[in-house]
């Protein structure tokens, strides 16, 4: 497993933690919010790991399909 996408899903799991022991809503909801945000990160970071090794094997050459795959999942998490 990528050391990355670990490091991303242990911080969600705190943030998970936190927003169960929070008391007030709003801080609930936030510690949700960015615990749902380290999970993307998680699997993004494991999607783009994917898309490198596909592309070292030559199942996704430079230019192709995979390229352009990445430039819009860029633009989905900004």
């Amino acid at each position: 497993m990528n050391v990355q996408a670990t490091y991303y899903r242990r911080r969600a799991i705190v943030a998970r933690q936190s927003a169960a022991a929070a008391m007030d809503p709003s801080v609930k909801a936030a510690f949700a919010e960015v615990a749902s945000h380290w999970l993307g990160l998680a699997e993004h970071t494991e999607w783009l790991q994917s898309m490198q090794r596909g592309s070292i094997r030559g199942d996704g050459g430079s230019g192709g399909s995979g390229e352009m795959a990445t430039v819009e999942a860029i633009r989905r998490f900004r």
